[in-house]
């Protein structure tokens, strides 16, 4: 591509016709845009690995229960 260029004279002399100045402008993003990118990112889902097998689901209901019962034994013993 680049050597047909080279070799079409009206081409290569229509194209140094044109010279383009590129402005600088800051690559890096300020706070703002950097908190707003955050803000706008999809989270990642924390309980995606347990409900991905048998075993984590059944923990995943099992918790609950387990914790439910220990909270209310800790109450009555404290009542005692």
């Amino acid at each position: 591509m680049r050597q047909d260029l080279n070799k079409d004279h009206h081409l290569r002399k229509r194209l140094d016709e044109y010279h383009i100045d590129i402005p600088d402008f800051p690559m890096k993003p300020n706070r703002w845009e950097r908190f707003i990118h955050f803000l706008a990112s999809p989270a990642k889902d924390p309980l995606d690995p347990l409900i991905s097998t048998s075993n984590g689901l059944l923990v995943l209901k099992l918790v609950p229960i387990i914790g439910t019962t220990a909270i209310a034994f800790i109450q009555v013993l404290l009542i005692l």
